[in-house]
């Protein structure tokens, strides 16, 4: 997952970007999810 902030961006796997989601959803410009894909049938 890509964490868009004012001041730069942040990285995560997945399992990390749930855990600390309380910490940057507030203060998020964008947060790019494509976790999805890990579980979609091509």
């Amino acid at each position: 997952m890509r964490v868009m902030l004012p001041v730069g961006e942040l990285l995560f796997c997945a399992h990390h970007a749930r855990e600390h989601a309380d910490s940057y959803r507030e203060i998020a410009t964008h947060i790019q999810d494509e976790t999805a894909k890990l579980y979609s049938e091509n």
